[in-house]
């Protein structure tokens, strides 16, 4: 009997070893299992945003990469036109910096004819606009160095300024008018046959001749409109 008892608490016991020892770790891998079969059930674009998180570095599917491929070719030969226009815009900037120079240096030697005379003769409005405001500024100053005979020079290329579709050059070439009016204002308004400078009749008729064409310009709202509206108050005078 003492045997038979110790026979069956040694099944007992090597039982219970086989429990601990086997049951739990096939627990284990059983649930890691069902775990990873369950990841490899997902979707293939589920899939491959696990396969990123778990390797660490970024899988680009196919298509994704064929639609990137084809907007970069798409909009290539935009790309190609804009730096064609780049080039051009630079060699405008480069041609206008050489002519501005000349300008200043016309400017600085205070030779205002020459510089005048350029103007007129490169007929750039863009350089026109660009130097006219110092001019105007000289006139509004009284400077003595600005004759009537160059304001008159000017005048053709502030018509053209005039009919541009810029309102900064209408601007430019309104005020420019402005400050010639007022500082000849005196001679221009005088009653008198005689005129020691000739230039005053010339410029009283090209003044009268450019506004019966641009008097328009007193319907446009704004600085622009009330700038005109002051050229023309003073222009009717002389009629």
């Amino acid at each position: 009997m003492a045997s038979e008892t110790h026979n069956v608490k040694k099944r007992n016991f090597y039982n219970n070893i086989e429990n601990h020892s086997i049951d739990r770790p096939r627990k284990r891998i059983s649930n890691f299992t069902n775990k990873n079969m369950k990841e490899v059930k997902k979707s293939p674009k589920q899939l491959a945003a696990y396969i990123n998180r778990t390797v660490g570095h970024a899988v680009k599917s196919p298509d994704k990469l064929h639609k990137t491929e084809s907007a970069s070719s798409k909009y290539s030969g935009f790309f190609s036109e804009v730096s064609q226009d780049h080039e051009t815009m630079a060699q405008v900037l480069f041609s206008r910096n050489l002519r501005l120079n000349v300008a200043l240096t016309f400017w600085k030697k205070r030779s205002i004819s020459e510089l005048v005379a350029y103007l007129v003769r490169i007929e750039d409005l863009g350089v026109v606009v660009d130097c006219l405001p110092v001019l105007t500024n000289s006139l509004q100053e009284e400077k003595q160095y600005i004759s009537l005979g160059c304001c008159v020079d000017l005048l053709p290329l502030v018509k053209s300024l005039l009919k541009s579709k810029f309102e900064e050059y209408i601007i430019v070439g309104l005020n420019w008018l402005q400050a010639v009016i007022k500082r000849w204002w005196s001679e221009l308004s005088s009653k008198t046959e005689i005129i020691n400078d000739g230039n005053i009749h010339i410029l009283k008729q090209q003044l009268s001749r450019l506004w019966e064409q641009e008097n328009h310009l007193t319907l446009v709202p704004g600085y622009t409109g009330n700038i005109a509206k002051d050229v023309d108050a003073y222009l009717l005078q002389l009629h």
